[in-house]
């Protein structure tokens, strides 16, 4: 089975993740920073940005991994051993 996330649907989670981490009260205290996630979010991480490709590929990537990772062995050992 192959699972593959589409560009608009890694950038809907990434954006999920940023509003969650920018909603965090200690952070909310630093309007500098948070400026500066929400331009970087606006400026760099659009979902036609050489960025966004790469963290879809790299998320692909890792979902496919935890995948094969999880996926039972055909080679049983036996259980008297």
């Amino acid at each position: 089975m192959k699972v593959e996330f589409e560009i608009e649907e890694v950038w809907t989670m990434f954006n999920a993740v940023v509003d969650e981490i920018l909603a965090i009260p200690t952070l909310k205290a630093d309007r500098k920073g948070v400026a500066a996630v929400r331009r970087w979010r606006t400026d760099e991480m659009t979902p036609g940005a050489d960025a966004m490709k790469i963290l879809a590929e790299k998320v692909n990537r890792a979902l496919q991994r935890e995948h094969e990772r999880q996926e039972v062995s055909p080679i049983k050992k036996p259980d008297w051993l």
